[in-house]
């Protein structure tokens, strides 16, 4: 099973999507910002026996490269986090 530090950084990932939704803060978040942050998950050892997380977080990213909006994105990213056994809200 995959650990916490997977679930949290997935989070990570959709806060930065949902920056970009929200059009919120005075920074520029890229497409570049936003693939590193997935890509970062992708990069977790725990996350290797777990291919339908994996397949979502895949999925993520090419939408981020085939300039999907920010909302799909996030929602393939819950998507993972649902397939990872917790839920957006979750942070027991």
């Amino acid at each position: 099973m995959p650990s916490r530090v997977a679930g949290d950084q997935i989070r990570k990932a959709i806060a930065v999507v949902n920056s970009v939704a929200d059009e919120a803060g005075d920074e520029e978040i890229t497409p570049t910002d936003i693939a590193e942050a997935i890509r970062d998950c992708l990069e977790l050892p725990e996350l290797e026996a777990a291919p339908t997380v994996r397949r979502y977080l895949n999925e993520a990213l090419d939408a981020v490269s085939d300039g999907m909006p920010a909302d799909f994105v996030a929602m393939t990213l819950y998507a993972a986090l649902g397939a990872l056994g917790e839920s957006k809200d979750s942070k027991d």
